[in-house]
């Protein structure tokens, strides 16, 4: 019997195994992600109380994924049996690096920042100098062909953010092109429209303020030997900030943009969904396209690559 499995079901609730073993892989699948944040806002995301909470940690316990919290440092993981990859042949190593570099690419989100993290370990099961050249190759393919991100630079973000430590980047600014060093406390990694971006509070304005600072504009990322600590859940609203950008950038305020596609440019529209709020009304010979983002920009800049079929009908502030 799956181990999951053998704990006792809520007899007035009855759950299925599926979505049970679903939300204890989420369980740790967030741990891992957002290891500050608190266990009120793991209970609420998961949509459990308390008593389960404890029941799903004991399950996970069982089957070598142990952790404990702490409310000055968040969650720490103690054991993860799952984590060592063994049985894997250099092929099954090389085609799992290529799908995550695929994912990491092409995904949106926290989620395909971790790919790409996970995608790096894959090589490190190898033995010399096979680990090195596969390590070094998924560097160069990803991280610094794909995203224009040195890999010492992202190592040195990857640690910050994961150890809570207060870093100085030597940064190129997009409004002047200047390059000054700032000192900042990293908060989040994520890609948008394969770029990788940082979520950090800056530690050198008064009062701080959170900002968003892209990788392949970092030249360089110094230790400056102090840790960092906030509530968890004071991070300005990311998940709703992220949520809400149409590309890389975040805002306060949500613009309404609509546009119109026309020829070859329809098809292309309404091949994917580019934004959760999109709406989209189709006639014979044109597309209405609408949005709700924090940058209004962003979506005019990806709406010029279709040229004289795309046109921009309006761009107004809203209210949410």
């Amino acid at each position: 019997m799956n181990e999951f499995a053998s704990q006792n079901e809520n007899a007035a609730q009855p759950e299925g195994e599926g979505q049970r073993i679903t939300r204890l892989l989420r369980m740790a699948q967030e741990i891992r992600r957002e290891p500050r944040q608190t266990q009120e806002a793991l209970y609420q995301k998961l949509g459990v109380g308390r008593s389960q909470y404890y029941k799903d940690k004991a399950a996970l316990a069982e089957v070598g994924f142990c952790f404990d919290f702490h409310k000055s440092r968040g969650f720490r993981i103690l054991e993860d049996r799952l984590t060592p990859i063994t049985g894997l042949t250099l092929s099954d190593r090389l085609l799992l690096m290529f799908a995550l570099e695929h994912l990491s690419a092409e995904g949106d989100g926290t989620l395909a920042a971790l790919a790409m993290e996970a995608g790096r370990k894959l090589a490190s099961g190898l033995d010399s100098p096979f680990r090195e050249q596969l390590q070094q190759s998924f560097d160069s393919r990803v991280t610094a062909e794909t995203y224009g991100v040195k890999p010492d630079v992202l190592a040195a973000v990857q640690d910050a953010v994961r150890e809570g430590r207060r870093v100085r980047v030597l940064y190129t600014r997009s409004a002047d092109w200047t390059q000054s060093w700032r000192e900042i406390d990293p908060r989040r990694l994520y890609i948008r429209h394969r770029s990788v971006y940082l979520y950090a509070r800056t530690a050198d304005e008064t009062p701080p303020e959170w900002k968003i600072f892209r990788l392949s504009r970092m030249a360089e990322v110094r230790p400056t030997g102090i840790c960092f600590d906030w509530d968890p859940a004071q991070d300005d609203g990311f998940e709703e900030k992220q949520r809400n950008a149409f590309s890389g950038v975040f805002g306060d305020r949500l613009y309404l943009v609509r546009l119109r596609f026309t020829g070859s440019a329809m098809h292309y529209v309404m091949e994917k969904t580019w934004h959760h709020s999109q709406q989209v009304q189709r006639s014979a010979h044109e597309l209405l396209f609408s949005v709700r983002v924090t940058d209004p920009q962003e979506v005019l800049y990806w709406a010029r690559q279709w040229g004289r079929e795309a046109e921009v009908l309006g761009v107004e502030a809203t209210e949410g």
